[in-house]
């Protein structure tokens, strides 16, 4: 009988599952793959490794909001984080800009250098981005049950509660008035998966705030990190079994007590935490039948978010002495000021307009690649829509179509990364590809949706986003498709809120 058995080793799932077993909780986790970290892992190919999604990482300097999150969880100290010269740099039709990693005044300078007409406007907001960021902070540590802070929200969190269902938009309308400027603030809106338009306040300030103060890498790849999670759950003699996908959750008298495996394994425990798919979660591994029908019309008429389509390289030495652009890291090149014509693009799958970013892995890592060779990524957010036309051939194993599509996209972004960083296509060693279906095949979240439910504004605040607390009693969400939101660091955020919630400490 274990305390918690928990069901996917995502980070939503093995930062849950660090805090109970640091805490002196039986832990299990079952994942279904050979490698813990769903979205957070790293594979190998011919002296080369690559991350799966990730491409910078926010907060994680010591002393800073997310670094004391994985402190809670045990691992601050085991995973090395190498810190960026820039955060990002940002291609548009007309302006070349790189905003820096670590300073907030430096960004402020760059932004001011480059939009001397909107320096108020620039300083007003980020002070008021200042302000809704420590309260989003405060209310992610607050120990304080939800239900009891709502009556008081307005006077507690005087910063946020006013933007709470505003959008990202409608904040930098607020203060700016230059298009290209409000586009440059949240040109990586790719990182969250919606356009400012449609993006909701928390993912609109608090994670790129937290990039602007600094952005990182973890060195060796993401999936360091993820070990360094799972060595907590075993060190506090806590269990990780790879291979062992859950058929089916328990459920007796309305209560979940336990769950089965494929291979036939049944494992009791006290508390259930899904990290999978909410979709899988309720309907696969619980069933319809045993929900309230109001919660699965609402389930229903929630958004997905858009997936990725993701080409990893590995380069070989030549170019690594060719290359001049040593000082970037992640490179979004996009073709329009208009968030929203790129979004649309990118729903689409039109490859060709759609922004992307170019990740220099081996810039900041050089432990990625054996000898002077060079990691690189190129990834686009896609529609899962295009990609489901290929899907019934693709689980047949009739590949032949989607493969010819799959490569013909790989190569035309490769063509239009070269413009940025020539000659990468008379290098390559190696080339991986993955699609929408990849992702949904590896992860099993519905539609390949990497950031879970869409980080809409109707789905993104306190009492819209889909709760840890489930129907079934004692089964509990920790992953990207519950609160706060999806990416990275929200979903560690998720697995320490409850996992301090269930222990109580």
């Amino acid at each position: 009988m274990y305390d918690a058995i928990i069901i996917g080793s995502g980070l939503g799932g093995i930062s849950c599952g660090a805090y109970l077993a640091k805490n002196r909780w039986r832990v299990l986790v079952l994942e279904k793959h050979s490698l813990p970290g769903g979205y957070a892992t790293s594979f190998k190919r011919g002296g080369f490794t690559f991350d799966a999604a990730l491409h910078v990482i926010n907060g994680v300097g010591k002393g800073q909001n997310i670094y004391k999150f994985l402190e809670w969880c045990g691992v601050g100290d085991q995973v090395e984080f190498l810190k960026l010269q820039y955060f990002v740099r940002f291609i548009f039709p007309d302006l070349d800009i790189r905003l820096p990693s670590g300073d907030l005044g430096e960004v402020r300078s760059v932004l001011e250098k480059s939009f001397p007409q909107e320096k108020k406007g620039i300083s007003e907001l980020f002070k008021e981005a200042e302000i809704i960021y420590n309260d989003i902070f405060r209310f992610f540590i607050s120990k304080t049950p939800f239900w009891l802070q709502l009556p008081f929200f307005p006077l507690l969190y005087r910063g946020l509660f006013p933007v709470i269902n505003k959008t990202g938009a409608q904040f930098f309308n607020k203060h700016l008035n230059d298009e290209k400027l409000k586009a440059t603030l949240i040109g990586n809106w790719g990182f969250y998966g919606l356009p400012p338009s449609r993006l909701n306040i928390i993912c609109s300030v608090f994670p790129n705030l937290d990039f602007f103060k600094g952005a990182y890498y973890p060195k060796g790849g993401n999936q360091v990190m993820t070990n360094s999670f799972v060595n907590v759950i075993k060190e506090n003699n806590g269990e990780v079994v790879l291979n062992s996908e859950v058929s089916s959750i328990v459920i007796e008298n309305g209560r979940a007590v336990g769950v089965v495996t494929r291979k036939g394994e049944k494992f009791l425990g006290s508390k259930i935490i899904s990290n999978a798919c909410a979709e899988e979660t309720f309907i696969n591994l619980i069933g319809k039948e045993k929900l309230p029908e109001r919660f699965l019309k609402r389930m229903d008429k929630m958004e997905r978010s858009i997936s990725l389509f993701c080409v990893y390289l590995g380069l070989n030495e030549e170019f690594t002495t060719k290359l001049e652009n040593r000082e970037d890291h992640a490179v979004f090149a996009l073709n329009t000021y208009n968030l929203d014509e790129d979004y649309r693009w990118s729903m689409n799958c039109e490859a060709d307009k759609a922004g992307f970013v170019v990740t220099l892995y081996s810039n900041i890592d050089d432990t990625l690649a054996k000898g002077n060779k060079f990691v690189m990524g190129i990834a686009q957010v896609q529609g899962f829509d295009y990609w489901r036309n290929y899907e019934n051939d693709y689980l047949k194993g009739n590949k032949e179509e989607y493969n010819k599509e799959k490569e013909r996209m790989a190569m035309l972004l490769i063509e239009r990364a070269e413009k940025i960083i020539p000659a990468i296509s008379k290098h390559i060693e190696v080339l991986e590809v993955a699609t929408p279906l990849t992702l949904k095949r590896y992860t099993g979240n519905t539609d390949g949706a990497p950031y879970g439910w869409a980080n809409t504004v109707d789905q993104g605040s306190p009492l819209n986003r889909m709760s840890q607390k489930t129907p079934i009693k004692n089964l509990y969400l920790s992953s990207a498709w519950t609160f706060p939101c999806g990416g990275q660091t929200p979903v560690i955020i998720s697995g320490y809120r409850l996992g301090r919630k269930l222990s109580g400490r």
